[in-house]
């Protein structure tokens, strides 16, 4: 017979290494709210799989439902976490005001991202259709509107909301995160777990150029409101000027032998103009940031803000199965 407090005993430090890979941190880290995000990514892919039907009064592929799940999904999956996250330190991830100069420029660099998130999503599309016979197609799309309330919805419900949410969890929390010496794995992490939220498999390309500039856009600029605009630019540009640089359909598009070559005619050329434009940018915005840098170096929370691998724990484990799950069943299609 085995002694009963030998038996509680064996059992505290299983509870204590629950606690401490599972409950939230004393001192936030990077890995619990991305944690969290896989978790609320997987009950809004369930919602959405459960709101498939056409046949329902608020189907999801339309635009009223869409845009319901949308906001739905920011709040509750970005917003609401990245608040909650922060409690103690709410000024970190907002960041620093640093003129009004960075932010135009930011806005306006959401014209060459656009050139060349494009060119990455007509890529992917054409590559996806030729070696699959077939498109992934995202989990959350609704169709096209012609009506004026059905635009100002799309650009609140797809472009605003959406940009803010992912402005404040991903340029704002989870970069106050990371100390200035472990930038290069903030911008890794932080892509990653966009793409990962995103369940666009196609713009798969195009997010993570996004990511990587919104990073560097952080970086320099010193506030999540640099991404915020650069987000919203890119998400207008996209919307208001479909001739100059057209998208592939791929809920249209059957197999690779029907994209037009015009799609790459015209995805090169935008692509290189992109980049120069681009490196023009970057010589600009780090003119004003080498400008600045008595004021602001990036470096001042370092002391207070906990190693890069004080997240590397049994969490990981279950964000990483939780996001394999999740875009297995969208190779699936179970959403359609």
């Amino acid at each position: 017979m085995s002694d009963p407090k030998e038996k509680a005993s064996t059992q505290v430090p299983v509870i204590e290494i629950l606690k401490h890979n599972f409950l939230p941190p004393r001192v936030m880290t990077w890995g619990w709210p991305v944690m969290l995000l896989s978790l609320m990514t997987a009950v809004f892919f369930t919602l959405r799989c459960l709101l498939k039907s056409p046949d329902m009064p608020l189907p999801a592929a339309s635009v009223i439902g869409c845009s319901f799940l949308l906001i739905l999904e920011s709040l509750c999956a970005l917003v609401l976490p990245a608040v909650m996250c922060s409690r103690g330190f709410e000024d970190r991830p907002i960041g620093r005001f640093t003129g009004v100069g960075a932010l135009i420029l930011s806005f306006i660099s959401g014209i060459p991202l656009t050139m060349l998130r494009i060119p990455l999503y007509n890529a992917l599309a054409w590559l996806t259709l030729r070696f699959t016979g077939s498109s992934v197609y995202p989990v959350f799309f609704h169709g096209q509107t012609d009506s004026p309330y059905g635009v100002y919805l799309s650009i609140l419900c797809d472009i605003i909301i959406p940009a803010f949410g992912v402005s404040i969890f991903f340029f704002g929390l989870l970069w106050s995160r990371f100390r200035s010496s472990d930038r290069l794995m903030a911008y890794i992490v932080i892509t990653a777990a966009y793409v990962l939220y995103s369940m666009d498999f196609t713009s798969a390309l195009a997010i993570i150029a996004a990511g990587i500039w919104c990073c560097y856009l952080r970086s320099r600029v010193y506030n999540m409101w640099a991404p915020f605009l650069c987000l919203i630019s890119m998400g207008l540009c996209e919307m208001f000027l479909p001739d100059t640089l057209a998208h592939i359909d791929i809920f249209n598009v059957q197999t690779y032998a029907d994209i037009g070559s015009t799609y790459f005619y015209s995805s090169l050329p935008a692509f290189f103009m992109g980049m120069v434009l681009i490196l023009f940018f970057i010589r600009m915005i780090d003119s004003f940031s080498i400008s600045i840098r008595h004021e602001v170096t990036g470096s001042e929370d370092d002391e207070i803000i906990p190693p890069f691998d004080k997240s590397i724990n049994l969490s990981l484990i279950l964000t990483a199965t939780v996001f394999i799950v999740v875009w297995v069943l969208i190779f699936k299609g179970v959403y359609i």
